[in-house]
Order: structure tokens, then sequence, then C-alpha cells
């Protein structure tokens, strides 16, 4: 942690993971390992503390930070919902060692200037951050300090800081590392610092490769899994997705393999995910890889990918799973033509559809996304996203698996601005915040922390999430002649570890009971789920007076909402 330099200083430097939701993430902080890689490449000599994985209390990181007294403490805050923590963590740092500076990094920094002004943050490192920190470690080398500002701290690129006036500064953009420069997450650092075994793993026989018979291959058993990456960036920029990275480039063949074969020969890994947001955009990049790995005879999902590799050439599944291909999950967000014009994907119902269909035809697993609750969204187009879904899945030899989130607003996205011009992030930095607090450490699956931005009362909105799920599901078993898989059919821990109104839903679900309610009665069952949520979204009395007809719910006039790009409306509104 500590080295001699020239001038006599002892920089100890520090790079941290912040605590991500309830449970560690198994996504490998790749952003840490890089940047540790760069400074010692550079003669520094960093620790990484993995506080995500290894959950300290407060008390125990305000003892490590008192005894370590660093110089620099680099915190890579990689989801924008971890502002909350990152305040917390920020204040220990500082009562435990005052003169330590701290410098944040990742997406939540797109909200920098409330984080700069109400947490104990020195500086804010914008867009990639392997340059930049590198350069504030020399600036620090030289003046033995970040804070206070100095003109030379103003030439770095990629910082935001509050200047001697109080005003929030932003340098502007560094310039990107080079493909070359893009690294793998470093499992050497993560065995020294962390716990290896956290993130090479057994790979949980469900879904990706539990559907596909290849994982039960006797020279398989007893095999690790662990995490890749093959590219950095995306080809698009979607209305609700953080992005400043720009462009997308991949890693090359070589590396690619070099990793992989490191893995596979140390730590007996042979599943592989690979978690790029693009994968396979690159098509010479991808014929090469799809030759390349053949001889590995490893198994692979792929968390990751455009509909748009599936456009160029629909073969590329089949020959994807030739190689060990045994799932890819593709953003296909809505099955409203609508919502995806909103949404910018620059893909449309046919092209989502089409990857869907490819995917079950050669029995290679998928997950349908979607991002409901968008602006634009009401009930005609959740009724296309459900008619779509059930085209996509009906003839899958399993019940469709959905992951369908509501919207959530993160700082530098078209839909964050949204938010502010209607009002919802307030007219100071203390109301901006109070947002920031409420979307911490909360999934996007979760209704709580959702802003109702869509065209249709709250109550609706809450009963969209249910219905998807349910409708896909029942139609699916209708085709099916009213038959569970066999595993469906199996205990359950949910049954065991659930009071007795869950224990009789899990039991009518079981029974198929549930499922064949909603095909007799449809829209009156679900007209009935909703009359249940009026009575848990409001009182008692404004929600018989709603059910009555009374008063409406809500007026969404204000939010209605054309077929056109986010980013367009958003330009068009006036501040509230």
């Amino acid at each position: 942690m500590e080295i001699e330099r020239s001038q006599g200083k002892r920089i100890k430097i520090i790079l941290c993971t912040i605590a991500i939701r309830s449970n560690p993430d198994t996504f490998p902080p790749v952003a840490c390992t890089s940047l540790c890689n760069i400074l010692i490449m550079h003669g520094y000599n960093p620790v990484l503390y993995d506080i995500d994985v290894k959950r300290p209390s407060e008390k125990e990181l305000f003892e490590y930070f008192e005894k370590a007294q660093p110089d620099i403490v680099g915190i890579s805050a990689v989801v924008s919902t971890g502002y909350a923590y990152t305040k917390r963590l920020s204040s220990i740092i500082k009562k435990a060692s005052s003169t330590t500076q701290i410098i944040l990094g990742g997406n939540l920094a797109a909200a920098y200037e409330v984080i700069l002004r109400k947490c104990q943050i020195d500086l804010c490192v914008i867009g990639e951050g392997e340059k930049v920190l590198l350069n504030l470690i020399k600036h620090y080398e030289k003046y033995f300090y970040l804070l206070p500002v100095n003109d030379e701290l103003d030439k770095i690129k990629g910082i935001a800081f509050l200047n001697s006036r109080g005003i929030c500064r932003f340098t502007g953009f560094e310039e990107q590392i080079s493909s070359d420069e893009i690294q793998e997450p470093d499992y050497e650092l993560l065995n020294r610092f962390s716990d290896i075994n956290h993130y090479i793993r057994t790979p949980i026989m469900k879904y990706d490769f539990g559907y596909d018979q290849r994982s039960k291959e006797t020279h398989r058993q007893g095999k690790k899994m662990a995490t890749i990456f093959t590219a950095k960036g995306c080809i698009n920029r979607c209305s609700f997705c953080h992005r400043w990275i720009k462009g997308y480039r991949v890693i090359s063949i070589e590396k690619i393999l070099v990793t992989m074969k490191h893995l596979i020969d140390k730590y007996n890994v042979g599943f592989f995910c690979i978690t790029d947001e693009c994968f396979g955009e690159n098509k010479e990049w991808l014929e090469k890889f799809i030759e390349a790995i053949k001889p590995l005879d490893i198994l692979f999902q792929v968390g990751g990918a455009r509909v748009s590799i599936v456009k160029r050439d629909p073969s590329v599944i089949r020959r994807l799973k030739a190689v060990g291909m045994t799932g890819i999950y593709f953003g296909m967000e809505s099955g409203s033509e609508k919502i995806l014009n909103i949404m910018e994907k620059n893909a449309n119902r046919y092209e989502n559809l089409m990857a869907a269909k490819l995917c079950a035809d050669v029995d290679v697993f998928t997950v349908i996304q979607l991002v409901i609750g968008m602006p634009g969204e009401n009930e005609q187009t959740i009724n296309e996203t459900i008619a779509f879904i059930k085209e996509a899945t009906g003839d899958l030899p399993y019940p469709p698996i959905l992951s369908v989130n509501y919207l959530q607003a993160l700082p530098g996205t078209p839909s964050y601005e949204y938010l502010r011009k209607h009002g919802f992030l307030g007219k100071s930095i203390n109301d901006e915040e109070q947002y920031l607090l409420k979307i911490s450490d909360i999934n996007a699956v979760e209704f709580k922390q959702y802003i109702n931005v869509s065209e249709e009362p709250l109550s609706k909105v809450k009963l969209w999430q249910r219905k998807i799920y349910n409708e896909a599901r029942t139609h699916w078993l209708k085709k099916h002649a009213w038959k569970l898989p066999v595993e469906d059919n199996s205990s359950n821990l949910e049954y065991l570890n659930s009071s007795f109104i869950s224990r009789v839903r899990f039991f009518l679900r079981k029974k198929l009971i549930y499922y064949r309610m909603i095909d007799l009665f449809g829209n009156v069952f679900w007209k009935i789920f909703q009359i249940s949520y009026l009575y848990s979204l409001y009182d008692y009395k404004k929600a018989v007076r709603i059910m009555l007809g009374i008063v409406s719910e809500e007026n969404r006039s204000s939010f209605k909402c054309q077929a056109v790009p986010l980013r367009k409306i958003v330009s068009n509104l006036k501040t509230s």
C-alpha cells in the first residue's frame, strides 16, 4: 500500500467498491482491478478493498480507514442506485482519516453536483477513469493535495469539483483508452484482495446452463464458472440507459483466449458468463471469436446483446450454440412500436420476435427482458407487449422466463431529465438528493421506486407487472394442455417459508387454478386486482370514491406522448 516516491512522499492509495443492494454482486469489479493495474504499471502500489463482498460493518469500516490513513481513496460506484451507501461511506472515511481525499467514479458520478455538495467527496471522475485517475495521482504526488483547487488541477480532463467560489466545474471528457488497453477482470488481484470463490463459483444449473443437456456431460462435472468481457460500450443510446462511454470497442481475440485459458487451467473453469452490454456487434470480430473458441470445449452464456446481430445474420444463434453458447439475453424492453421509438431502441417488434423465435428453434435459452412504465406507456402499449410475449414464448418447451422491470430513471439519462422537466426532482439540490436516496439500493423490478410518468393512473401501472407475468404463463399453459414441467411440480422453499396467504396463492398456482381463472375471467380478474391496489395506494375513502367513479384517480393528460424519441420529447418540454 505504500511506496517511496522521488520526493520522499509516501503515497497511500485505496480503491474500493461499494455494497450493492442486499447481497454481494457476483459481477467482478473490473473497473477497480483495471485502475489498480494502471497504477501498478506506473510504479504505485494500490490496495483493493472489496467492500461489496466483505460487507464490513460501519465500525469495521471506520477501524480499517483509521488504521490505513490513506492519502487517496477511490470509490467505484458503478451503479447509480448506490448513492445512500456512498454518502455513508465517504462520511466514515473522513471521520476515520480527515486528511484523506476521496475520488468518486462510476455511473453514480453522473449526479456529480449533488454528490459534491451533499457528500464528503472531493472530486468526481466523469467518464472512463484509467487516464484520469493516473493524472490525479500524479497531481497529488506533485502538490501533496487535490484540494484546494489550483490551476494545474483545472487542466485535468474528466473531473468535476467545486471551485474556490463554490461553483461546480466539469473539465470536459478525457480521451478514452484504446481497444488494446481494455482489461479483463484481474482474478489474481481478486484472489489477493478479495474472496476468489465469490467470483469463480459453481454454476447454478438452472435456466441458461440447466436447459442445455451438454452441461450434464460427465467431463463438465465439477467445473467452475467465471465472468469475462469481450467488448466495452454499446452501439446504441437507449433513453433509459446511462451512457457516457462513447462508441463500441472489442477486446482482441488473442487477449480473450489468454484470459479464458488461464481461468481454465488455474481455476478449473468450464463455464463462462460473457457480460458485455452489446455482444457481437463487430461482425468480423464475431466470426473470429466463433472459430477461436471451438477447441476450448466450454459452455457460455451471453448476458447482453442486441437483436441486431440476429437481424444481420439469422444463422448466428445456431453457430454460437455449436461452439458452446447455452443462453443469450437480449434487451428487447417492449413489444410496442410506440414505446420502442420513445426508448430509442433502434429495433422493432419484428426484430425482437425474430430473435426470440430463433433462440427457441435451436434450443438456446433466452429471457424476455422488459422495461415498463416509460413516458407514453398506456394500456394499449402494455397489451401490445403482452401479445408480443405470447407470440415469442408460446412454443417454448418451458414456461416463459421474463424480467419485468419498472422504469428506474437514473442520473445522466433522458428519462432522468424527463423527471426534472416535470418537477419530480424538485427545485433544489436537497430535493434532487431525496430522489437519489429514494432509489438507493432498490432494484428496478420493485414498484416502490417507480415515479409514474406513464399515461395511466398508478393503480393500473402497479397491475401491469403482475398482468404481464401471468398472462404470458397462462397462454403457455393453455397451449401445452395445462401441463406444468416436472421441475415446476416439485416441492419449493417458497411454500415452506411463506405466510398462510402466500401458501394459498402458491397452491393455486401449482394446481393451475389461478391460471385457469385468468383464462376464464380475463379482464374481470384484472379489474378485481386493480381495485385491491386502489386500497393499497390510497386511503379507504378515496379508494371507494375512485371505484364508484365519483372522482378520477389521476389526471394524466400532461403525460401524453407521441411515438418519438424521448430526447426530442424532453427538449420540447418546459420545466415545471
